[in-house]
């Protein structure tokens, strides 16, 4: 067990692990200390110099960042000396810094604007030219450069070289004309965390970029479905539709990271041509359709039910207590790998979220939920049947999802039910039946450790999330 100290901040008790850093310390207590260069995530680099405190005893002042805690320590950060110091370095960080906060996507989340308000609030004693470096840098992986705006935390450079060990990022120059540059494009996958740790707007998402001001957005903190690690994320939102996701600090599973591929799993979520309501394909197209007319079409035929790894514990619960004791065939339908089991960091190759949620479903209701089961299932179905077959909410394989259509199109009847866009291969199917997405819905899903994520309901976009028991009426078409 970790050895605890007790140390004295602003007058205010605190216990931290003994060793640990003293700047974390104060955070995690909930006492404010601005700093910029330091992330929990990180190594400490101690170049911004905005922590600085006072020790009794000690004759000088010094970085929080750089120190650790130990027993009985008198710390303050509240003093004339340590308030001037902080004063002064924000000064000298905005001496070149543009006045782009009206056009910066990082305004109302910034930094520089926090501290500014906080210990700035002066006269600009700058009479010389600012330095000007290079705007607008597309350097990769949907990551956008504005190096006039970057103040040298040098935290991209440091989640480059510790997290991701690609190294593309680093500070060239000197004095007042160093800057971060990119000596390569960026090839990680996980590049677009740097928008995330970046304390000003220097790095930003193109996807982002221009879109929304963040206080008119709400954040829906829920789990990533975009693969089996389960992410702890939020999602960014308002009444016009879902903008970004972003990584929530999980000490269990993500740290303070997600993946790149993570951040696009809400573009289908609200979506123009997203499936609004039950609709019939008439010769090729899709027109609006009364659920009467699912009903009539699949009376008098065998059901047979294509379940996707994406549903929560709960819906297949609900699912399996509406066919009980009914006379159905049901299979689940697993997406291939894609690429290797394991990065290293985050990313798996899996990318059914809730495959261990879905098994044990399965098993307690007494379904074969292998490939076996599946290719039984697939096998079996004639012109007498109708086969529903529920869309996996993200398919990272359009190909392989083709290969299971063709094999279902010699149902009689075809009915699939989707959360994302109509998809030109869902033309297959005679009906197309909205069902609710991730974001629109709340429950659990069991993550490659086996561990419950939750699920969390943000706003309504699909007519299907209105109704919370949809599921159970695929069993009384």
């Amino acid at each position: 067990m970790t050895e605890k100290v007790k140390l004295t901040w602003n007058g205010k008790e605190i216990e931290a692990p003994k060793g640990s850093n003293l700047l974390k310390a104060a955070l995690d207590n909930g006492i404010e200390v601005a700093h910029y260069c330091y992330h929990s995530g990180l190594s400490v680099a101690g170049v911004c110099r905005m922590c600085m405190v006072e020790q009794d005893g000690v004759p000088r002042p010094f970085p929080s960042c750089n120190a650790t805690c130990g027993e009985g320590m008198v710390i303050r950060s509240d003093t004339p000396k340590i308030k001037a110091s902080v004063e002064a370095t924000l000064q000298f960080h905005l001496l070149n810094h543009p006045l782009d906060c009206p056009v910066c996507d990082q305004a109302g989340e910034c930094g520089l604007q926090d501290y500014y308000m906080k210990h700035g609030q002066y006269d600009s004693q700058m009479i010389d030219k600012k330095v000007h470096k290079e705007k607008v840098q597309d350097i990769g992986k949907n990551v956008m450069l504005d190096a006039e705006r970057c103040i040298l935390c040098s935290r991209c450079v440091r989640f480059t070289e510790e997290i991701t060990k690609t190294n593309e990022m680093g500070i060239l120059n000197r004095g007042d004309h160093a800057e971060i540059q990119c000596n390569e494009t960026l090839k990680n996958d996980y590049a677009q965390n740097l928008v995330d740790i970046c304390p000003v707007g220097a790095l930003t998402s193109k996807d982002f970029r221009f879109k929304q001001r963040v206080w008119f957005l709400e954040d829906v903190h829920t789990t990533c479905i975009g693969c089996e690690t389960g992410c702890s994320v939020k999602v960014s939102e308002n009444k016009n539709g879902a903008f970004r996701v972003k990584p929530v600090y999980d000490h269990e599973v993500n740290g303070h990271w997600m993946c790149d591929d993570g951040r696009y799993i809400y573009k289908h979520v609200s979506s123009p041509t997203r499936l609004g309501g039950a609709v019939e394909n008439i010769n090729g197209l899709f027109v609006p359709a009364d659920e009467l007319n699912v009903q009539a079409a699949v009376k008098g035929k065998k059901t047979k039910y294509i379940l996707s790894t994406a549903l929560t514990i709960e819906e297949y619960a609900n699912f399996f207590n509406a066919v009980k004791g009914k006379n159905v065939e049901v299979a689940l339908y697993t997406l291939p790998s894609d690429g290797p089991e394991f990065d290293g960091i985050l990313r798996r190759g899996d990318k059914n979220p809730n495959l261990r949620g879905a098994k044990a479903a399965f098993e307690l209701a007494g379904f074969d939920h292998s490939q076996a089961g599946l290719d039984n299932l697939l096998g079996s179905i004639s012109s007498s049947d109708a086969v529903f077959v529920v869309v996996p909410e993200i398919l990272y394989n359009e190909d392989h999802f083709n290969t299971l259509i063709k094999k279902v199109e010699k149902a009689g009847v075809r009915i699939a039910l989707a959360c994302g866009e109509t998809l030109g291969t869902l033309r297959a199917f005679n009906y197309l039946l909205p069902i609710p997405a991730f974001l629109e819905k709340n429950g659990e899903i069991l993550n490659y450790q086996g561990q419950a994520r939750k699920l969390r309901k943000g706003m309504t976009y699909g007519e299907a999330s209105k109704d919370v028991s949809y599921y159970g009426k695929w069993v009384n078409l």
